[in-house]
């Protein structure tokens, strides 16, 4: 039966968790049946053989997993701890050649490390662009890790099936980054103002710049824990796992005072530039000491009488980090997740910081970055050789 519903992805979850959780040799089964069964494709069978070459070690073949029109599913499962953009893209290439390029190519890693070592912990839906220049668009289910994002995303290729017609005008809009990245956008602002409306002791442009750095700051906290940087109780989830822990403590009054406060500045920083952690460890767990600006105690996180309700934060973990797909990984102009990476905290500060345009205040766009250090580095290898 295929998608029922829009709104409710529960069929496509357990369908990936099924995935996971199958022996190896029976992924490709489970995944066969996802395409098959919920997303109105036929089932395709045999592989593709592979060239192990340019270095690369890939597998011998890839098996054809489903069709629907010209364009087909593949599964490679890759014996490394990541899906790296050259295994990608010459496998990729190796299938054009013999079967052209209308294609959507299913990767699993081969976990090195953390709770899912030695087994798949991350499946890549990849869909290539070939043209001008060979260009990946990536969707990433992750097991431990909220899915959303991914799995609606997917579910989006079924029903923009059904709207378009096409198969193939379907992956195009399933694979954009930019829809994913305007509702992120949104939701922050949304929460942003519920913030600005809820805490106390601040007001007109000192209200702003304190809940920008203090989302500014759980934004980058989450990143740093989506690297596994960040642990309580040994669990990655860190914000969601502290915030269990605090609501589990009835002597605790405030998450931001009585777990936060200590985080900034005596777990990530503090003026002494040392590690003060000691005997507040069991209060904000396992987290590296940093330093630097970010988490510099500034005067409006000094001053007296600022209050910070439980109800101004919860809805950032909640609502935001939950429900939408992170990336540690930046992407490149040829190698695109569709997912939230590092360079939203750039995005969010030029949109957010008041008077920007009178202060310069902007944030160079990836493409100009990628521009910018290619031509750098060809300059200097010219003058080198």
């Amino acid at each position: 039966m295929p998608i029922r519903s829009r709104e409710d992805f529960a069929d496509l979850t357990e369908r990936f968790e099924a995935f996971f959780d199958a022996d190896p040799d029976r992924r490709a089964h489970e995944l066969r049946g996802l395409f098959v069964e919920l997303m109105d494709f036929d089932a395709d069978r045999g592989s593709v053989p592979l060239r192990s070459t340019g270095g690369l070690r890939l597998p011998d073949s890839v098996e054809r997993i489903a069709v629907l029109d010209d364009v087909r599913v593949y599964y490679l499962p890759l014996e490394t701890g990541r899906v790296t953009q050259r295994d990608a893209s010459a496998t990729v290439r190796q299938i054009a050649e013999l079967l052209g390029d209308d294609m959507l190519l299913v990767c699993t890693n081969h976990a090195e490390r953390g709770e899912f070592a030695r087994d798949a912990s991350q499946l890549h839906l990849i869909h290539p662009l070939i043209e001008p220049k060979l260009t990946l668009r990536r969707m990433v289910v992750e097991r431990g890790v909220p899915q959303r994002t991914a799995v609606q995303q997917v579910s989006n290729i079924y029903w923009e099936m059904q709207d378009r017609g096409s198969i193939g005008s379907a992956l195009l809009h399933a694979f954009d980054v930019e829809p994913v990245t305007k509702q992120f956008f949104k939701e922050y602002e949304r929460l942003h103002e519920q913030a600005l409306g809820l805490v106390e002791g601040v007001d007109g442009e000192d209200a702003n710049r304190f809940v920008q750095t203090l989302f500014n700051r759980l934004m980058f906290i989450y990143f740093l824990s989506r690297k596994g940087w960040l642990r309580y109780e040994g669990k990655t989830d860190y914000l969601n796992a502290l915030w269990d822990a605090y609501e589990s403590d009835r002597k605790e009054a405030n998450f931001y005072d009585d777990r936060l406060h200590r985080l900034f500045f005596l777990g990530l920083n503090n003026p002494d530039q040392r590690d003060l952690r000691g005997g507040v460890d069991f209060l904000i767990g396992d987290v590296p000491f940093l330093n630097g600006g970010l988490f510099e105690a500034s005067e409006l996180d000094q001053r007296d009488g600022v209050i910070v309700p439980d109800a101004a934060v919860r809805p950032l973990l909640t609502e935001l980090f939950d429900r939408f797909n992170f990336t540690v990984m930046e992407s490149t102009p040829l190698d695109i997740e569709v997912a939230v990476d590092p360079e939203m905290l750039g995005k969010v500060f030029e949109e957010l910081v008041t008077g920007r345009h009178s202060k310069g205040a902007y944030y160079t766009p990836r493409p100009v970055v990628s521009f910018m250090c290619r031509e750098a580095l060809k300059g200097y290898l010219q003058r080198c050789f």
